[in-house]
């Protein structure tokens, strides 16, 4: 029984974390309709950003976080401008160039960091006994916490603010968002480089857990775009869902039957929801 709860934990840990990097990639698509291929790369340039601020600049963990992840929102601001921007209209376009990117991004991270892992400092160290039942990594409960608090925050942002409302409005119809006064290439940039963040947290929030080396970057997306489906386009309450779904089940069935086919477990769910649910668990069925 310990054990069972202490899997259930690390799924729900790292159910989480892939909830917050597929938030990135729903918001661009439903926002853009772009999918970027390069949503891995990204999460693994900011675990990487995180570990060079906290060495070379002598940062503490938590503002290496923050910069490390202002610096991947200002650089999904750049691509959205040279990028994404020139392709408008084509959405095809726009998925080779981001899978051309994450190609590039891959090769540079080999030059430039090595094949080595690569992690920043631990926030905390220990472990604390959950429930009197088993003792569970302090850091893990940290990423768990930091990562549930990012989410919020995202959510507040989406329905409290104005920005939030003009990104809904733009994501249900863009030409009466556009007719209402809102400028949609606005909100197309900060929703791009606002995704881009999103991965980037999650690559700080994982990867004191999970070092990053050049070539994760792919799984990190596939995941994300599994996630998306998962829990139906458009859905970010689905997202949260989903994600949790995926890491509850890659971790149990990693337990439990065999780790070696942890990844197949997920896909095996999102076939059996699509087979019963084409448009996901929380999507809307296209008229």
């Amino acid at each position: 029984m310990n054990d069972f709860l202490m899997y259930l934990t690390n799924g729900v840990v790292i159910g989480i974390i892939y909830a917050l990097s597929a938030l990135g990639v729903s918001l661009i698509v439903g926002i853009m309709n772009v999918v970027n291929f390069a949503h891995g790369e990204l999460y693994i340039l900011a675990g990487y950003f995180s570990a060079l601020f906290a060495s070379a600049l002598g940062l503490g963990p938590i503002p290496a976080m923050v910069a490390a992840v202002a610096a991947i929102f200002v650089l999904g601001l750049l691509m959205e401008w040279t990028l994404i921007r020139p392709t408008y209209g084509d959405d095809m376009y726009s998925l080779i160039i981001t899978f051309i990117l994450s190609i590039i991004l891959q090769n540079a991270y080999l030059f430039i960091f090595g094949p080595y892992p690569q992690k920043p400092p631990n926030w905390v160290g220990g472990a604390s006994n959950l429930f009197g039942l088993f003792f569970y990594g302090n850091q893990r409960l940290a990423c768990l916490g930091v990562a549930v608090g990012v989410i919020a925050g995202f959510f507040l942002l989406l329905h409290k603010t104005w920005f939030g409302r003009v990104v809904r409005a733009v994501s249900m119809d863009r030409e009466v968002a556009s007719m209402l006064g809102v400028n949609p290439v606005k909100v197309n940039l900060l929703a791009f480089g606002l995704g881009c963040a999103l991965a980037g947290a999650a690559g700080v929030i994982l990867t004191p857990i999970f070092p990053v080396t050049p070539t994760v970057g792919v799984g990190v997306s596939l995941t994300a775009f599994v996630v998306v489906v998962l829990g139906g386009m458009g859905s970010f309450g689905g997202c949260v869902v989903g994600g949790l779904i995926l890491g509850l089940v890659e971790n149990l069935g990693a337990a439990y039957l065999d780790s070696g086919y942890k990844h197949m477990f997920g896909f095996v769910i999102l076939i059996l929801v699509l087979f019963f649910r084409p448009a996901g668990l929380f999507g809307q069925k296209q008229l």
